[in-house]
């Protein structure tokens, strides 16, 4: 048990303090969620610059040497030089309709990569109000048992002096027993909260004391949920995937389309490891014009039609569970707020009264039944206040990821 302490006693020494914009730091750089989106993004970029490749022309070259028979078994080899180039000129929009779609792929994989850090912003917010939570419960908890003590050593006081009845002390003594208990379960779960957040940091619990609150924000008056719709990650990816089903659509019909190529090429070939002699050249068109597939390139565009038509489906349901949690969360966070400064209205004149009822019992004006009353209610309203700071943080950020906003950088 000594060793525990000393153990404890010296991670307290050497725990870095870390602010809730550290933490958030850590999170960005650290979580696995939001490295992978952004390699998810980055490579829907690249595929689009992929996508463009077709817009230009493709150039090769080739060398080669050989020797023939019967000219001369030991003659001088033959050596060629040759360049190809082609270029299409028109691909029965097919090659626009895949720019379309790289483009909506990399709008899907920059809206998933805010909607990832968004959660994750959450998931800190709700850890860290947690943990702030439990530390302030924890000593909310050691003042109680302390106000309990000073409580139960008062009425044992005037009962031994015969002020007051033995069912008074022993139900003051049960109170301190119960915030006794309070306590222990306030120190266990501060640290279970502790190590929920070091989880999420990726750090030890022993090696990190976060300071300081998160940063809070008020609901600003005349707020619409439906003004954040077209800002909201999901609804962003939803329209990015109607847009990615067009263009599939619209490229379906490249099937029915003719397809017209430039191609030139260029050869020499001699004796010499660069010929100058035999030179040919070619420069040409070619036109293919689809005739008959089977009906397959029919079936394909009235498939992807179809598949059009979901994802407009899709955006639109949507669309609408998006504005119905927007609403919800907006007003949780307005209620929230309010309830919180009512909380804190209300406990300070809780704290007045059990001051004045303290002084009124021990100078034998009030009963202990109403005295007990006025202190439980005291209490009482101390873990509500705190409890509705913490719902008002949770609140606040579970607004802000239903908007796709977090404190990530």
């Amino acid at each position: 048990m000594f060793l525990l302490w000393i153990s404890l006693w010296i991670s307290d020494v050497s725990a870095r303090d870390l602010t809730f914009e550290d933490c958030a730091r850590i999170v960005s750089q650290k979580n696995p969620e939001i490295r992978s989106a952004r390699e998810n993004l980055t490579a829907a970029e690249e595929n689009l610059g992929g996508a463009l490749a077709p817009f230009f022309p493709e150039l090769s070259a080739g060398l080669s040497t050989s020797r023939q028979s019967p000219t001369s078994i030991y003659g001088d080899p033959l050596h060629g030089l040759n360049a190809q180039l082609r270029m299409n000129l028109f691909a029965g929009l097919r090659d626009e309709a895949s720019i379309r779609q790289a483009r909506a792929r990399r709008s899907v994989a920059e809206a998933t990569l805010d909607q990832t850090r968004a959660r994750v912003s959450f998931q800190l917010r709700r850890a860290y109000a947690q943990y702030r939570y439990a530390r302030e419960n924890r000593e909310l908890a050691e003042k109680i048992r302390e106000r309990r003590s000073q409580n139960e050593r008062l009425v044992r006081a005037l009962y031994e002096n015969g002020r007051e009845n033995k069912g008074s002390y022993l139900l003051s003594k049960a109170l301190f027993d119960q915030a006794v208990f309070e306590t222990r379960v306030a120190r266990d779960q501060a640290v279970i909260a502790s190590q929920q957040l070091a989880h999420i940091l990726g750090e030890d619990s022993f090696d990190i004391e976060p300071v300081g609150e998160v940063p809070l924000q008020n609901p600003p008056d005349g707020l619409k949920a439906e003004e954040f719709l077209n800002e909201t990650p999901l609804h962003r990816i939803r329209k990015a995937q109607q847009d990615l089903a067009e263009a599939v659509a619209r490229g379906a019909w490249s099937g029915f389309l003719p397809s017209l190529d430039l191609t030139g090429s260029t050869s020499n070939r001699g004796e010499s490891p660069v010929p100058s002699e035999n030179r040919q050249w070619s420069l040409g068109l070619s036109l293919t014009i689809p005739i008959f597939s089977g009906l397959s390139t029919f079936r394909d565009v009235r498939a992807r039609a179809a598949q059009e038509r979901a994802a407009s489906a899709d955006l639109q349901t949507t669309d609408f569970d998006i504005l119905n949690e927007l609403r919800q969360n907006l007003f949780s966070f307005q209620q929230s707020v309010e309830k919180w400064k009512v909380d804190l209205t209300t406990l300070e004149a809780a704290t007045i009264r059990a001051t004045i009822s303290r002084k009124r019992y021990n100078n034998g004006i009030l009963m202990f039944e109403q005295w007990d009353i006025i202190e439980t209610d005291l209490i009482n309203r101390q873990k509500t206040a705190l409890i509705s700071k913490r719902d008002r943080i949770i609140a606040e950020s579970a607004w802000m990821q239903s908007r796709g906003k977090g404190d990530l950088p």
